[in-house]
């Protein structure tokens, strides 16, 4: 058996039209993003209720609901708790979004954001995974 110290690297350089079709290519991001303004809002809910935001967060879950087959669960729950779980955790500016593990795979790559309009305000999953949501947007189905 050799220990390879020997081995040379070599790099080839791609064609153009090989390094075209990369660039195109959707880059796909692991974990889960959380905007600026999701974190303000997680750490004032956290606050209005009375919680440490290094204690506390938003944790997200899937649960089987809905027409298109799946909906999303937000509360705001303890860290140490989800840590116990094996819950996956994210963090930017001080807030911390922990996803339920057997959930996460259904939301990698995603992003949390807060949305406010006219109509409603709330925080908003960013999913690329979704294959079809249900009319009134309350559900969806994930890419097979």
């Amino acid at each position: 058996m050799s220990d390879c110290s020997n081995v040379q690297k070599v790099f080839v350089p791609l064609d153009k039209d090989k390094q075209a079709s990369l660039a195109e290519q959707p880059v796909i991001k692991s974990g889960i993003g959380i905007t600026d303004k999701a974190a303000e809002k997680i750490l004032y809910f956290c606050q209005q209720t009375g919680k440490n935001p290094e204690e506390y967060g938003l944790k997200v879950s899937v649960v089987k609901d809905g027409c298109s087959g799946n909906s999303y669960v937000m509360d705001i729950a303890s860290i140490a708790e989800s840590k116990e779980a094996g819950d996956k955790f994210f963090a930017h500016n001080g807030a911390t979004v922990m996803v339920e593990k057997l959930s996460y795979m259904f939301v990698i790559g995603s992003d949390v954001d807060y949305v406010e309009t006219l109509l409603m305000s709330g925080f908003q999953m960013v999913n690329p995974n979704i294959k079809k949501t249900c009319s009134c947007g309350s559900s969806f189905s994930v890419k097979g």
